[in-house]
């Protein structure tokens, strides 16, 4: 038996990890001049006797081909020939120096940005190493390939030979066969699809194309010279060898490096990209905003190897994928998330046919926030998007004792009636232990309020003013245009009534004076009053909020985290993400209220303790309502009551309004109720010990060092911007750019040297762990991984039967 031949990559072991840039390597191999085989000018056609057909397939997307077999045993005697890997760089294959090839190339040729032109002989592992070659080759001339003819073995379907062509390889069409294309186009397209805007025309049959088909779009195709250039590869001896090369060409090739990316076969994005672009697609950054990111790596967009098209065509599948299996892939996130969050709730409901129809799902530090402090208030609003399914998307929102909005659970709803809202408002219900809502504001709708009185029957059930306000002013713009004062009478009797005493006076005051009694706007907006005129809850908690301004709000940054076309489990994972940024924020007030001290406003005693009391936050929301004081004078008017007068004609944002204040005995209330409705003395739920316990994210803790996939990005996004700045230097000269692909030389030698030092050391280490487990047939890769310290690919395990 022979020894190995330590320049050889076996072929039975993935090299994937071995790759410069992370891309896959392939492997051409030089064989014996002996071994060429003379063929036909075109060899394809004469096995087939002259009849080859035509696949017409781009070799970019087209068919896949099953490689050759691969040796038995990388340690066998069959293994004798020279191996060149070659890496992938902006999406081709290009050649790596052997040490000392047997073709002749020096170890300092400059192989990285051009690879090896095809010789009669050259050898490959598979079908798809040889294109890539090609295709790397034909990039460095500004051309593009196509996969023309093959041949298949019988029974094992393996491609015998392959030809590959330049994409101009066919003859230019004949003016007769221009004219009868556009006689076809004419035809195809009825005149009831051109004429008939009104449908009276005569029923399409079956095979006919609907009307809405519309006009045969048009496309631009490459224009065609029957180019001779071509390569043909054929199977000798388990390896796909060169057997017949054409160089030239009858046609100008691309003189712009930059244009090649619009070439069928160069477009595309290689597979670092990809990756690094699916993580700005995670953070939902639309398609312009990752070109633009893209492109500072480069320098300028124009370098980018691909258009923005492409980003969206991958944007596109990535929510294909997702699409498709996504309930399934949902149910089983939700279940990762309940072996990492023992707390985390979640329920989905399904219909007759097993389709969802409503999904719910809330985290164990929401649920503990709202029973332990936060169940007082909460903001309930359906108006902010839908998913791809086209379900609503249902958020519940909390206040925190900073002040900050947050979510405390999400649902999606097939639709808005009320058996949903029954549905997830008990589910609600159940996830929060039976402990109904004390307070709750949402929009304006007659199957929402139902549901809350069925399920909330505790609860006080407001709706959004602006909802509200906006409904109005869309029926009564006009009219009010009309009436000039109305408005103000209007907003005047909303915003000042401080009971409802004086509301139903001040209403019945503005009805008579107008003459609305008849107005069916105004009947409406009198009708469901008690539901948003604001003196009615004066004495309910709905904190800094007089309308589900909170929920819009935070709707405003849900959009800069989830995109409704997205998945639902893409949706889940950004909810995730927004839990997490929130509490980040209200760790960093808790910081700011614990170890940072603001100058107090005044001396006074009161301040003081708020400033030891409350969070940072909630402090400054007390001392810019204390520093008002000022604003008003106090006219003592008997029995412990008080007059507060503005000294200016009005005190912002209260108006010109006296208000009425009762000290007894050292309780203070105002008939505004502010003071005993958002302040009285010191609620708990505003200070630092709100909680028993800080709340803990629900993923577990684990150490701030990134992952090596998540470092590997990093590296290449930072590598990417520092080598579009070195571009742009080795660009000025001739003597700039020598000097660039020097390095380029050096680096590419160094990087090809460590590579084989990582393989073989993997290698090896897998090989004794085999060797030490004889009998461990059922040993899963993973296993094996672990023992050796190490990564083992697949296919390394695949010969030895230890692949599961």
């Amino acid at each position: 038996m022979s020894g190995l031949d330590l320049n050889l990559e076996p072929d039975d072991v993935d090299m994937e990890d071995a790759g410069i840039n992370g891309s896959d390597p392939f492997f051409c191999t030089q064989a014996a001049q002996t071994e060429v085989v003379d063929e036909s000018q075109d060899p394809l056609l004469a096995e087939h006797g002259g009849q080859g057909g035509d696949s017409d397939v781009h070799s970019g997307g087209g068919q896949q081909f099953n490689a050759a077999p691969p040796p038995a045993n990388p340690s066998t005697e069959n293994i004798n020939t020279t191996t060149m890997p070659t890496t992938t760089l902006s999406g081709s294959s290009n050649p790596e120096l052997a040490d000392h090839g047997a073709d002749g190339v020096a170890p300092n040729e400059e192989v990285a940005s051009s690879p090896k032109e095809p010789f009669l002989g050259m050898r490959f592992d598979t079908i798809e190493d040889a294109r890539e070659h090609y295709n790397a080759y034909s990039k460095r001339l500004g051309f593009s390939i196509k996969s023309n003819t093959s041949l298949r073995q019988p029974f094992t379907k393996v491609v015998r030979k392959q030809q590959f062509v330049c994409n101009k390889y066919r003859a230019p069409k004949t003016e007769e066969q221009i004219q009868e294309e556009r006689v076809k186009i004419v035809e195809e397209v009825s005149p009831v699809q051109l004429d008939d805007e009104d449908g009276d025309g005569e029923e399409a049959g079956p095979s006919k194309k609907p009307k809405s088909a519309g006009v045969k779009r048009q496309r631009e195709k490459i224009k065609q010279t029957k180019c001779p250039a071509k390569m043909c590869v054929k199977l000798i001896n388990n390896k796909y060898e060169v057997t017949y090369f054409i160089a030239e060409h009858n046609h100008p090739m691309l003189v712009k490096p930059s244009l090649t990316k619009y070439l069928r076969s160069h477009k595309g994005i290689p597979r670092d990209e990809r990756e690094f672009l699916k993580c700005l697609h995670d953070c939902n950054l639309e398609t312009g905003r990752m070109m633009t990111v893209m492109s500072s790596f480069y320098g300028e967009e124009c370098f980018v190897p691909y258009d923005p098209k492409a980003i969206t065509n991958l944007r596109t599948s990535l929510r294909k994928e997702e699409k498709e299996w996504d309930i399934a892939e949902t149910v089983a996130y939700f279940a990762e998330l309940k072996d990492k969050d023992p707390g985390f709730y979640s329920r989905i409901s399904f219909d007759e046919e097993h389709r969802v129809e409503n999904i719910f799902w809330v985290d164990s530090a929401a649920r503990k926030t709202y029973t332990e402090a936060y169940h007082d208030c909460v903001s309930f609003d359906t108006t902010f998007l839908t998913n791809q399914f086209n379900m609503p998307f249902a958020p519940f929102v909390g206040i925190n004792r900073h002040g900050q909005s947050f979510m405390l659970s999400c649902g999606f709803l097939r639709d808005e009636k009320e058996e949903s809202f029954t549905w997830l408002f008990t589910q609600f219900l159940d996830a929060m232990h039976g402990l109904q809502p004390t307070n709750i504001i949402t929009d304006q709708d007659k199957a929402m309020r139902n549901a809350i009185r069925e399920v909330f029957f505790n609860t006080v059930h407001r709706n959004c003013r602006w909802h509200v306000m906006k409904k109005a002013n869309e029926k009564l713009g006009p009219f009010l245009g009309r009436h000039p004062g109305l408005a103000e009478d209007f907003n005047e009797c909303i915003n000042e009534s401080m009971s409802e005493d004086e509301f139903e006076a001040r209403w019945a005051e503005m009805i008579a004076k107008w003459d609305l009694a008849e107005h069916e706007t105004f009947l409406w907006l009198k009708k469901y009053a008690k539901f948003w005129v604001p003196c009615y809850y004066r004495h309910r908690f709905f904190p800094f909020l007089q309308s589900t301004q909170r929920s819009e709000g935070f709707n405003a940054v849900l959009k800069r985290y989830i995109n409704p076309h997205n998945s639902i489990k893409h949706f889940v994972k950004q909810y995730e993400k927004l839990q997490q940024q929130i509490l980040g924020k209200e760790g960093h007030n808790d910081f700011r209220t614990d170890e940072l001290e603001p100058d107090p406003w005044s001396p006074f005693p009161i301040e003081k303790q708020a400033l030891a009391v409350y969070t940072r936050p909630i402090y400054h929301r007390f001392r810019k309502e204390f520093t008002l004081i000022g604003c008003y004078n106090v006219q003592p008017q008997g029995n412990n009551l008080y007059q507060l007068v503005p000294n200016n004609e009005k005190c912002y944002p209260y108006g010109g309004r006296y208000y009425m204040v009762n000290a007894n005995g050292g309780q203070f209330n105002c008939e505004c109720c502010k003071f005993e409705r958002d302040d009285q003395y010191i609620l708990r739920r505003w200070t630092p010990a709100a909680l028993e316990t800080v709340v803990q994210p629900t993923v577990p803790a684990q150490d701030d060092v990134m992952t090596e996939e998540s470092r590997q990005k990093l590296r290449f996004a930072n590598l990417s911007t520092k080598f579009a700045a070195l571009a742009k230097l080795s660009s000025a000269s001739d003597q700039h750019d020598a000097i660039a692909r020097r390095h380029i030389r050096e680096m590419t030698t160094e990087f090809a040297q460590l590579n084989k030092d990582i393989y073989f050391s993997t290698y090896y280490a897998s090989e004794n762990i085999f060797r030490a487990y004889p009998n461990a047939t059922s040993t899963s890769t993973y296993n094996i991984k672990q023992a050796a310290g190490t990564s083992v690919s697949s296919r390394a395990c695949a010969n030895n039967t230890y692949y599961m």
